[in-house]
């Protein structure tokens, strides 16, 4: 994939009623501009997929076969070269999140379910907080560093282009003068997607951080997406009236334990991003 098939990427999602937009695409190929695939069948493009190796994990992500062209193994080709492309970069433990529709397909390939991954949305009350303030260029190595803690490896790039993009979009939660918890969104198509949404310390003030960031929201719809291991979340979402919308399946091939997620990540955008 190159800026060329940006145009492409985002037909694609939309046309499967994804909320993406092509600045994801744009952050993709910074992080990685050999990592995202477009498949052609007589010079004319037909599905594309994203890999990101992370060091000690990778995620797959954004596998769509235009409609003609399904039913053929073109996703199982993408997906395999993805894979092989990640297993050159020595990475073996790989994970993703997949429509139940396409659960078989990738445990042929040898993915297994961990959990599901839930998707609410609804409209909060907002309310604006003392202890929520705007995020700001010198937070940023504090909260790379809460980060790195609860994902698992640095994500500077997801999160300063974030900030850089939707600043209006970008809180953080100060207890004692110390950063507790960050959360992010952007616009997108008639609603805010929250993501990512950490929370370090202090989870009691977690109520309040959403109800600032349904500020920021203006009255629109809030959507995120949250894994249901994460049962102090959702008990968040659920107090604020969002309503689980539906699910895909978190899955991991290669992983020789299993797999635990850190409970202080109160939104994922997607298993790319975490």
């Amino acid at each position: 994939m190159t800026t060329a098939d940006l145009g492409f990427a985002v037909s694609l999602t939309e046309a499967v009623g994804w909320s993406s937009i092509k600045r994801d695409f744009e952050e993709l190929l910074l992080f990685d501009p050999h990592g995202n695939f477009v498949g052609e069948a007589d010079g004319v493009p037909i599905g594309m997929v994203c890999a990101l190796s992370y060091g000690p994990f990778a995620s797959i992500g954004n596998l769509i076969v235009v409609d003609e062209f399904r039913g053929q193994g073109k996703g199982a080709e993408l997906m395999e070269h993805a894979m092989d492309y990640l297993k050159n970069k020595g990475t073996d433990v790989m994970m993703l999140d997949s429509v139940p529709a396409a659960v078989p397909l990738y445990e042929r390939l040898g993915f297994k379910k961990v959990c599901r991954s839930l998707r609410l949305a609804g409209r909060v009350e907002p309310k604006l907080s003392q202890r929520v303030r705007p995020m700001e260029g010198k937070d940023l190595m504090h909260i790379l560093a809460i980060d790195r803690k609860h994902f698992g490896a640095s994500r500077f790039l997801f999160i300063s282009s974030g900030l850089a993009a939707c600043p209006e979009f970008s809180i953080v939660l100060e207890v004692e003068g110390d950063i507790a918890g960050y959360a992010m969104g952007s616009e997108r198509h008639g609603h805010v997607r929250l993501a990512p949404w950490i929370m370090s310390d202090h989870t009691e003030f977690a109520k309040i951080v959403l109800q600032d960031f349904a500020v920021q929201a203006g009255g629109l719809e809030i959507r995120a997406g949250v894994l249901e291991t994460s049962r102090r979340a959702i008990g968040v979402y659920k107090a604020c009236g969002l309503k689980e919308t539906g699910h895909s399946w978190r899955m991991v091939r290669g992983a020789k334990e299993s797999i635990e997620f850190s409970d202080g990540v109160y939104a994922i955008g997607s298993p790319m991003r975490g």
